[in-house]
């Protein structure tokens, strides 16, 4: 996934500016509320974007 691309969808989704996302080796690395994440797969990075946005889950 592109850091650009995960940093758009996360800001859509929270509409909090304060994500802060970079590529890193073959996965994300995500900042937000002073912790740090890093995702390997594009579905992970979703599931911390519905949970930091209050939505009860993945809609498919």
């Amino acid at each position: 996934m592109d850091a650009g691309r995960a940093k758009k969808i996360a800001t859509t989704f929270t509409g909090n500016m304060h994500f802060r996302v970079r590529s890193h080796a073959n996965g994300l690395l995500v900042r937000y509320q002073k912790h740090t994440h890093y995702f390997i797969r594009e579905s992970c990075f979703w599931s911390y974007v519905y949970k930091a946005a209050g939505l009860p889950g993945r809609i498919d």
